[in-house]
């Protein structure tokens, strides 16, 4: 389970999808975060490794915004 900014993203979505659940997320915002950080947007979270640090990477892209 993958859990960026106190929020629990929902695992059977795509990353960009999924990141839109965080507030102050939008559909742009999280196409940008994902590009940033060389994150493919349609993997899904359930699919996204914790030891390979692609939720740590997302997880500090998210912490440069207010949300």
């Amino acid at each position: 389970m993958a859990r960026i900014a106190g929020v629990n993203l929902p695992v059977q979505k795509h990353v960009w999808v999924g990141l839109q659940s965080i507030y102050g997320i939008g559909r742009s915002r999280a196409k940008k975060v994902c590009a940033d950080e060389g994150v493919v947007p349609t993997t899904q979270i359930k699919s996204l490794g914790e030891g390979e640090g692609e939720i740590k990477k997302l997880r500090h892209e998210i912490g440069k915004y207010v949300v």
